[in-house]
């Protein structure tokens, strides 16, 4: 298993560590076919479905040992599902979750984002990049925090931070 491979599926277990807390986390399991008496993986749209007590979130995790993700990382499916999911109606969200690690050691803190799919998919069309850099992350997602080891996570997505910095605004 390559490094990228092993990052990928820690990070996974790091998301659904963060979100059990706060809402029923259901891993969506990669189809594996043989070929040829070869184990062969096919990717899924998205990696989890997060149900809270009103919303329901399709996400799909990411790693980047770079201070980026290249659009290349996100595949058109994936994309397509996450937006369909989204367009479901208002109390359906897709989204992806980025962590952002040291790719010369996975020990050290690492960043973590949540991003509605809309905005990657609207930073995409219109930065004119091969990639989103982290600082486009820090403008248009939100950041979990790492503290010992792992993600904390305070039970509000994005859209729900969102309502609640507006409110503070109008304040």
């Amino acid at each position: 298993m390559s490094g990228g491979i092993k990052a990928g599926k820690r990070f996974e277990q790091k998301f659904r560590e963060c979100m059990e807390p706060h809402a029923y986390v259901l891993r969506i399991p990669d189809s594996v076919r043989f070929v040829g008496g070869h184990m062969i993986g096919e990717e899924t749209d998205a990696d989890f479905l997060v149900v809270t007590g009103e919303d329901s979130y399709l996400v799909e995790c990411k790693a980047a040992n770079r201070p980026r993700l290249d659009y290349g990382n996100v595949k058109p499916h994936q994309e397509a599902a996450l937006a369909d999911f989204d367009a479901i109606g208002e109390r359906c969200h897709g989204m992806l979750a980025v962590e952002f690690y040291d790719k010369e050691t996975y020990r050290r803190a690492h960043r973590m984002f949540l991003l509605p799919i809309v905005k990657w998919l609207d930073f995409k069309a219109d930065s004119g990049r091969k990639s989103m850099p982290v600082s486009a992350f820090e403008e248009l997602g939100k950041e979990l925090p790492y503290v010992g080891g792992g993600y904390v996570f305070d039970g509000r997505w994005f859209r729900e931070a969102e309502a609640v910095a507006r409110a503070e605004d109008r304040a």
